[in-house]
């Protein structure tokens, strides 16, 4: 009843302008905005939403030109439509927060509503391509084609997904196209979590157990390249040993943290290894590490990064972190960003948080850390406010489906990336099909 209610109001006022434009007979009263007058805020409706929700705001001295009058969700700017003095039709943004102070803008007065609008986040899982019921790589189709354990990915800024499968195959894909290639095949080695160059349109893969990582260019018409590194003279790296790229805007390099806590930068260009910083994590390298790496959208200086688990090269698992961590580049300090190193699913406050065994992780242009929550099957939300949300999947059950958040069903995947647009694509290893989470 309250949607009808705001959709009939939204007609109404845009009917009423055009009533009054159109010269119909029906007088209705535009009042430009005054300067010599304040802004008044009354309320708005509804209180709830999703993206693109018409929402009427009410007041007084709005004034009549739509693009003099500026209206926030939090710090989001809405589409307005038309505005007529003393009420204005306006859209919602796309994941302004969950909880929203709305502000108009008009001249030199800015104000905020007393009370709150709570934003609706949509979430839907699909498959993309693969089946849990035919376990091989094939080219083709989305719909003919099948993966064979796809185990990380990147994505460029065309949409196009590149999948490194377990058995040292790299695939892409195309929606636009509905197509399904493969691009390398090798035979050593691991293909795991790569990136793409600051213009999104490189993309790199690390090896592990390998000296050398992978690029495909689309100048070179996606041809595979095998780059082996020179480590620079004094250093000692052990390249083989990385699971994870990433690549800072600030200075252009690709970073990554190998097994034995290496913070190490690779020139993209002379192909020369760095060390940066040793001794990461330290107290868990009995063993070995396993970093998963991305550097913040905003604070291009911050590094995030998570150890999922340590492991001992005899005896195998041991206790991990179960923690994000950040690092400020300038000065090389880190710490615990979230999680309260408890092995478990807690959502909310970061610090109170548990994880179990998260994976990869990534951020959306608004700052929202995405992780992928392993052993928990399911996708995990930092808002920028340092709260933790499940968006996707059911904590402790494993299973394939697609849907809603509150039934769709992952089964232990490792590789996530988000495109620019902030939709999550997931490489589902042992349902052997790459998923995507849309997100409004």
């Amino acid at each position: 009843m309250r949607k009808f209610l705001v959709v009939f109001a939204a007609f109404f006022l845009i009917g009423l302008v055009s009533c009054s434009d159109s010269d119909s007979g029906t007088e209705v009263e535009e009042k430009p905005y005054d300067p010599t007058k304040p802004v008044q805020l009354t309320g708005f409706i509804p209180e709830t939403g999703g993206m693109a929700s018409q929402v009427i705001i009410k007041g007084a001295n709005f004034g009549t030109n739509a693009d003099s009058l500026k209206v926030y969700f939090n710090k989001k700017r809405a589409k307005v439509i038309r505005t007529i003095g003393d009420l204005a039709y306006v859209l919602t943004p796309k994941l302004p927060g969950d909880t929203c102070d709305i502000s108009v803008v008009v001249g030199k007065d800015s104000l905020v509503y007393d009370n709150k609008f709570y934003y609706q986040t949509l979430v839907q899982v699909y498959t993309i391509a693969g089946t849990p019921e035919d376990k091989q790589s094939l080219d083709g189709t989305l719909a003919d084609a099948r993966f064979w354990k796809p185990y990380y990915l990147a994505v460029d800024k065309e949409k196009n997904i590149f999948v490194g499968e377990y058995e040292r195959t790299a695939r892409m894909m195309s929606e636009e196209k509905n197509l399904v290639t493969t691009l390398y095949k090798g035979t050593s080695g691991h293909i795991l979590s790569g990136c793409t160059d600051g213009n999104g349109e490189v993309v790199y893969f690390p090896m592990d157990r390998a000296p050398y990582y992978l690029e495909f260019d689309p100048e070179q018409q996606w041809t595979p390249r095998r780059i082996n590194p020179t480590i620079r003279q004094g250093d000692e790296i052990d390249f083989e040993g990385k699971y994870s790229f990433t690549m800072s805007e600030l200075d252009g390099m690709l970073y990554s943290i190998t097994k034995k806590g290496e913070l190490v930068k690779i020139d993209p260009k002379t192909r020369v290894v760095s060390l940066v910083k040793k001794d990461i994590l330290k107290e868990y390298l009995q063993g070995v590490i396993q970093v998963y790496l991305c550097f913040h959208p905003t604070e291009k200086h911050m590094l995030y990064f998570v150890n999922p688990s340590s492991m001992d090269p005899n005896d195998g698992p041991i206790p991990g972190t179960d923690r994000i961590y950040r690092m400020d580049m300038n000065t090389l300090e880190y710490e615990v960003y979230a999680g309260s190193g408890i092995k478990g699913h807690l959502d909310g406050n970061k610090d109170e948080a548990e994880f179990s065994n998260p994976c990869q992780i990534c951020f959306d242009a608004d700052g929202n850390l995405y992780v992928g929550d392993t052993d928990n099957y399911c996708v995990r939300r930092i808002s920028p406010e340092g709260i933790v949300s499940t968006i996707a999947g059911i904590p402790g059950t494993s299973g394939y489906l697609d849907g809603d958040p509150e039934v769709a069903l992952f089964n232990r995947f490792w590789g996530m990336k988000i495109d620019i647009d902030g939709t999550l694509y997931i490489a589902d290893y042992y349902n052997y099909c790459v998923r995507k989470l849309t997100i409004q």
